[in-house]
């Protein structure tokens, strides 16, 4: 739930409020997990019909764009990641790994002391900081969301 609380406050902070936008970014972790898009879609579902079908669209996009890269496969550039044509998924992307990257810092970074856990460490990050090149997210942008998602935390 932290996630998606914080997600949902980096995207009204930085985009303001978009329906359809906000009820995607909130309902992607049923999109992104393989059985909780089953459940959703089996023949005996009716959960499809208080989701509004722009969202289900964002939501699927947004399923395709990131099941193509998972954290523990290293991105060769971050000009080889392909976000796709909507704007409202590059939008939910910003919000996702901007607050990703945020809690991979707080409890994982370099906390352990075992190289292959440096390691891990380091290709994390490295992962994280792709993303948001790619998606214009520069570091002193980060680091003032991160430091109002703190602040509105309090």
């Amino acid at each position: 739930m932290n996630h998606i609380q914080e997600g949902a406050f980096i995207l009204q902070l930085i985009y303001g409020n978009n329906e359809d936008l906000m009820e995607a970014f909130c309902l992607h972790p049923i999109f992104q997990n393989d059985k909780s898009l089953s459940q959703l879609l089996s023949d005996d579902s009716d959960e499809l019909s208080f989701i509004s079908p722009r969202a289900i669209i964002l939501g699927m996009e947004y399923r395709r764009v990131t099941s193509s890269y998972k954290i523990k496969n290293k991105i060769k550039s971050f000009d080889s990641i392909e976000i796709g044509p909507l704007d409202k998924v590059h939008k939910m992307l910003v919000a996702d790994k901007i607050q990703n990257k945020k809690d991979f810092m707080k409890y994982m970074y370099l906390k352990h002391d075992r190289p292959s856990y440096q390691k891990a460490s380091e290709h994390g990050l490295q992962y994280f900081d792709s993303w948001l090149n790619r998606l214009s997210v520069s570091q002193e942008m980060y680091t003032e969301i991160v430091e109002q998602v703190e602040q509105n935390n309090q």
